[in-house]
């Protein structure tokens, strides 16, 4: 994703967008398999995370045997659409991209109330899924090898551009995909279903299920007739996810949220660098896939990095994510805050700040918490190497650069892994030693993109 920072958008246009999408009305949100919307009579409802009066309509808990169904359908339809000669299959994500781009500012102000992004974040992420699509579009060839039907399976750490992006890739490349986006924010999702099936995408190539109680995940992940699994999110159900199928044949894409810790060691500019930090923790409240929930710090650094991290969180600007000038909205559920007042509440006596509702006449309705900077646990506490998607910053102080990397090592990195230093040789041994998918240096990783596996030859086997 670009850097929400350096996005480029119409701060009219978006207000515009907003407004209209708080005056929709409400609907129903059914099952889509074989392009037939599918109700169960078991509704429903979701509400957006920054207000707790706002509400999307009614959705479809799936029945007992919608998602075999729904897989029986994508295998079917597979022959025909792999079939299809790729330019035929271009030209309907061609018509997509038009309608993305014309519709981007109208997409991002649901994306907001949906996950509570801020302005610049939902415009971001309606960015990455257009970058997508403009690259496969672009990029499309003749593609050679087996495809088959696929599981995405995704959650609200990237609500837009991971599921439909994935989603995308492997079907321009002849899959046909059942998709099941995120329980607590999938109405961005299922507006670009519309988009896809008004830009003629053939019934069935594209199956939409959503499901509160997440036991569909299971079904789905477990069905031998897929031929591979997108898994990309921080839920403990996705996790679970990679551990259920007992086909070695399944190929499966792993986008899962980890620690994404940042080294600090000998850096240049402090103030630049204290920022890149806060950025890289605490935008999307923690929620992001490359958000950060770990620093390592060598002990001549400590002290002054982070009485500077304690001066600077004090002025970020926690609430409502539709203000021009928010650094970050709520967390995305009720459920996902009391586990996290839980886990403060654990280790009250370590935090150094944070941890605690905002409460006001706006966030009195939404999950809304400052963000909480601990230090001094222990190794063996969780919080120290796992994450859980929320807006904390666990810091541990280590001796030398040697100590540093071991500390690296320890961690449930996820995606990517940082460093701040001015030292070059610290700085080349990272590049060399650190076992990440992406490595940032001497900035924030909010430029790092969701959805990093979506590419069309990433689907075929």
């Amino acid at each position: 994703m670009t850097n929400p920072d350096s996005i480029a958008y119409d701060d009219e246009k978006f207000e515009a967008a907003f407004q209209a999408a708080l005056q929709l009305k409400k609907k129903d949100y059914p099952s889509y398999v074989g392009g037939m919307k599918i109700a169960s009579g078991n509704e429903f409802v979701i509400k957006s995370p920054i207000d707790s009066s706002i509400s999307f309509g009614f959705f479809q808990e799936p029945e007992d045997g919608i998602t075999d169904h729904a897989v029986d359908v994508a295998v079917s339809v597979h022959p025909h659409w792999s079939g299809t000669d790729i330019n035929e299959r271009k030209k309907c994500f061609e018509s997509l991209l038009a309608m993305l781009n014309a519709q981007r500012y109208r997409l991002a102000a649901m994306v907001l109330l949906s996950s509570g992004m801020t302005r610049r974040e939902s415009v971001a992420e309606v960015d990455r899924l257009i970058e997508i699509v403009s690259s496969e579009c672009r990029n499309a060839k003749t593609l050679k090898g087996r495809t088959g039907a696929w599981g995405i399976m995704t959650s609200y750490n990237s609500p837009l551009a991971s599921p439909m992006g994935h989603a995308v890739s492997a079907m321009i490349a002849g899959n046909t995909v059942v998709v099941m986006p995120s329980r607590h924010c999938p109405v961005p999702v299922y507006m670009v279903y519309e988009m896809m099936e008004n830009a003629g995408l053939p019934s069935g190539v594209m199956n939409l299920i959503i499901d509160r109680k997440d036991r569909a995940y299971e079904r789905l992940a477990n069905d031998p007739r897929l031929e591979g699994i997108v898994v990309s999110g921080s839920a403990g159900y996705l996790e679970e996810m990679i551990f259920l199928q007992v086909d070695d044949e399944l190929k499966v894409l792993n986008e899962l949220k980890g620690m994404n810790p940042i080294i600090v060691h000998r850096p240049g500019d402090l103030a630049s660098t204290v920022d890149e930090i806060l950025s890289s923790a605490f935008s999307y409240s923690g929620q992001r896939l490359f958000s950060t929930s770990k620093l390592i710090i060598t002990a001549d650094d400590s002290n002054k990095v982070i009485n500077l991290l304690l001066e600077k969180v004090k002025g970020l600007k926690i609430g409502d994510p539709a203000d021009a000038d928010a650094f970050s909205g709520p967390m995305i559920s009720e459920a996902n805050s009391k586990e996290f007042v839980k886990k403060m509440d654990e280790v009250r006596g370590n935090i150094l700040y944070g941890g605690k509702k905002i409460i006001d006449e706006f966030t009195q309705n939404g999950q809304y918490f400052a963000p909480a900077i601990i230090t001094g646990l222990d190794d063996d506490n969780e919080l120290m190497y796992m994450d859980f998607g929320m807006p904390i910053l666990c810091i541990k102080t280590v001796q030398n650069f040697d100590e540093a990397l071991e500390e690296l090592s320890n961690t449930e990195r996820g995606l990517s892994a940082g460093i701040f230093s001015k030292d070059h040789k610290a700085v080349e041994r990272f590049r060399s030693e650190a076992d990440v998918m992406f490595k940032f240096i001497n900035e924030s990783n909010t430029s790092l993109r969701p959805a990093a596996y979506a590419r069309a030859e990433e689907f075929l086997k």
